[in-house]
């Protein structure tokens, strides 16, 4: 089933507010979509790991993320052109609900800009279990926000009768002109548990769940419409340049990068994937919890995020590779760790229940869960050292944790505004360099240059 790239069908799945349950829905449809023939192109606007990576187990190909505050409009464009090639419909879900972002008068960064900057049609999930005609009022009152939105429909969430759908629908009908596409009665085997992060990753999902929500969506919905309906015109989006590439052409410089994947650590951008291999390099998973070393011919590491509280005991007990580590550490390799990363180089860390474990002891810092506190925000991260070489890196944080103790100085930081406090980030010890902030690599391809610089004089300080 292969789409007229002029017309590639797709569509922006979103809701009023977290918690409508857009993300079920998404890999609902991704996974029927699927098993039907097609194939998905799947994307998730705004910084999230976790959803992306449901996004890949419901349609088997890499989801993408989308974010407008990290990455400019041309990137997007371009990033979402490239990764959509081969694919008959994209399908992308929206973050928080569908107006919020990053600047309250602009919409940066929220769900709403990416879906007009790439012309994808918005379907509004709303969880009606306490309304009926008042879901059009909300409706109506999101199409009429911003005019030039387009709608594909609306799916009434977690409605379990028939009367109860037949309200809502004679009420959009009558007050809206926005299609009604169906309702989702409520089942409680179909829910995902979640935890301090959002939901419950991938890895811990069982297969059957996606299959179980295609079959919900294909018995309620009528999917056959909807992609027709969702037929849109990528000709010509405006002011972008339509041949532009992510990344210029390079040069290959060939390195292997360790890249830390298991149950502790899995929160990894695709797109730093790609970037990874665009500029040569080969990209080798490892596990912190089970692998004794790291894998052969390393020329430097990434450590990204994830859940090392969860399994502090677990990556405590693999003294072997955290002894290797750190001796390659003082041996010059070049390492970057992220959130997750950062707390496993620290001396320790304490878990929810008040327990320390020992993590590297890299760096002289300790990091606590006990007790949490949420840290969230963008990150626009600049060198305290004027001398350095000058690289300015965008993200993210979200996290729970907190240095328990810390005598390490920050490289860098982040001015927020006038207002507020600038927020300190950024800690290294020769090559090796931690951070809280979820790098996005994607957008700074000079970040990569100066990590493939040190790995080249490392090279040739030991070929001498």
């Amino acid at each position: 089933m292969k789409a007229n790239r002029k017309t590639l069908p797709g569509f922006m799945i979103s809701a009023p507010a977290s918690g409508s349950g857009k993300s079920s829905v998404t890999c609902g449809l991704m996974r029927l979509l699927t098993q039907q023939g097609y194939t998905v192109a799947p994307y998730k606007t705004g910084p999230d790991y976790i959803d992306a990576s449901h996004h890949s187990r419901a349609c088997r190909r890499p989801s993408y993320n989308l974010d407008s505050w990290m990455c400019s409009k041309q990137y997007i464009a371009s990033l979402f052109r490239e990764t959509s090639r081969g694919a008959d419909i994209a399908v992308a879900e929206g973050v928080m609900g569908l107006f919020d972002g990053a600047a309250s008068r602009t919409g940066k960064g929220s769900t709403a800009e990416i879906a007009k900057l790439l012309r994808l049609p918005v379907i509004l999930v709303i969880d009606a279990r306490a309304m009926a005609q008042s879901a059009a009022a909300i409706a109506k009152g999101f199409a009429e926000l911003d005019p030039d939105l387009p709608f594909l429909g609306v799916i009434a969430n977690r409605v379990n009768s028939a009367g109860h759908e037949k309200l809502i629908k004679d009420a959009l009908t009558q007050k809206t002109d926005i299609p009604f596409l169906g309702r989702l009665p409520y089942d409680a085997q179909l829910k995902i548990a979640d935890r301090h992060l959002g939901l419950h990753t991938s890895m811990e999902q069982q297969e059957e769940w996606y299959d179980q929500w295609a079959a919900h969506i294909e018995k309620h919905i009528d999917v056959k419409t909807l992609v027709r309906r969702a037929r849109r015109d990528v000709s010509d989006l405006p002011q972008l340049n339509a041949s532009k590439a992510r990344w210029a052409s390079v040069k290959p410089r060939p390195f292997t990068v360790a890249v830390a994947r298991d149950i502790a650590f899995q929160f990894v951008y695709q797109d730093t994937l790609d970037l990874f291999r665009h500029y040569g390099g080969t990209v080798r998973f490892f596990s912190p919890i089970n692998d004794k070393q790291l894998p052969a011919g390393t020329d430097w590491v990434y450590l990204p995020g994830g859940y090392p509280e969860l399994h502090a005991k677990s990556l405590a007990k693999n003294k072997r590779l955290m002894a290797q580590l750190r001796k390659r550490i003082d041996d010059g390799i070049p390492v970057v760790a992220e959130c997750g990363g950062l707390m496993y180089l620290g001396k320790d860390l304490i878990d929810e229940s008040g327990k320390k474990f020992n993590m590297t002891g890299v760096f002289d810092y300790g990091v606590t869960l006990h007790p949490k506190k949420l840290t969230l925000g963008y990150r626009n991260l600049k060198n305290v050292d004027t001398d350095s070489q000058q690289v300015a890196m965008k993200g993210h944080e979200f996290h729970y944790s907190q240095f328990s103790v810390n005598k390490e100085s920050a490289s860098m930081m982040h001015h927020p505004s006038r207002t507020e406090e600038t927020i300190q980030d950024g800690w290294r010890r020769d090559n090796c360099r931690a951070f809280y902030t979820h790098l996005y690599w994607g957008a700074s391809p000079k970040w990569l240059k100066l990590i493939l610089d040190q790995v080249d004089l490392k090279r040739s300080q030991t070929s001498k």
